[in-house]
């Protein structure tokens, strides 16, 4: 995608949150969601929504209303209750993440390291760990949860590259690419070389390429509309690697992945297990 449509698409998203008080209110929503803080001011998040903290205050005040957001007794604002109840019924109602738990949780059993989902972020181009099962073993590492991180680095991220429309990984491959170790692949030919290799195989595998001394496997997720929605997989430092299981470890992160997808798009009852005829 060229400089010229990537400046177009800024100023239409632009344009949309300034002409449409629903689409800034639900950015506003999405950012105190994805704060790592409880707590926000009203100029904070004026700033952080590029508008004036008179309509940020518009929109909080007409938040507040619908019970979406609260004032704290300092005169900040945080989620409201009515938010944290539709939360919970969508959960309740769709309990991917439930069902999802149970497969890492038999991922983890079988292979003896931890398991891992991550989400696709369409609007940032990035990805996000929303669940892990840990290793039992005492040697591991801790994935960030619930932080935006390139796709690029790691094998998370590259599952699910991937498989994204042709357009978005020249995009991404086009830079510019960070570095996360010295293992990292920031060329873009190089990288457009390793997507065709994970289309072919179904999965990724990366040697200290977001972590040093980490070793990740991980398999495409897809949403009911067939495009990519987040990946599945696991991670082991490299000093437990054994290079002979690493088809047999692709092969259980793969059935992982093609069972979450079938949860996701209907095939499998969540609820059950039971695969729909």
């Amino acid at each position: 995608m060229s400089s010229a449509e990537d400046k177009a698409d800024r100023e239409s998203v632009d344009g949309l949150r300034r002409r449409h008080p629903l689409a800034r209110g639900i950015e506003l929503l999405t950012l105190m969601t994805d704060s790592d803080r409880d707590v926000h001011g009203v100029r904070e998040l004026a700033g952080r929504l590029d508008v004036s903290p008179s309509t940020a205050h518009r929109l909080i005040a007409d938040l507040e209303k619908l019970g979406l957001v609260s004032r704290t007794a300092n005169g900040s604002y945080r989620l409201g209750l009515e938010y944290l109840r539709l939360a919970w019924t969508t959960t309740e109602r769709y309990p991917i993440q439930e069902v999802s738990r149970d497969t890492l949780q038999e991922l983890t059993e079988q292979s003896g390291e931890s398991s891992f989902f991550a989400v696709y972020g369409e609007q940032r181009l990035q990805m996000m760990f929303t669940l892990v099962v840990e290793s039992s073993h005492p040697l591991r590492y801790t994935l960030p949860m619930r932080q935006q991180i390139p796709l690029h680095a790691g094998a998370s991220g590259l599952a699910i590259l991937a498989f994204l429309p042709a357009q978005i990984q020249d995009r991404i491959a086009r830079g510019p690419l960070r570095a996360a170790t010295d293992r990292t692949l920031v060329e873009p030919q190089g990288l457009f070389d390793r997507l065709a290799m994970i289309r072919r195989d179904g999965y990724a595998i990366t040697h200290g390429e977001r972590i040093d001394g980490a070793i990740a496997i991980a398999s495409p997720v897809f949403g009911p509309a067939g495009s990519v929605v987040g990946s599945a997989g696991i991670s082991m430092p490299e000093a437990r690697f054994n290079a002979a299981h690493s088809s047999s470890l692709a092969g259980l992160v793969k059935q992982s992945a093609r069972q979450i997808t079938d949860y996701l798009t209907g095939a499998r009852d969540p609820r059950t297990g039971i695969v729909r005829r």
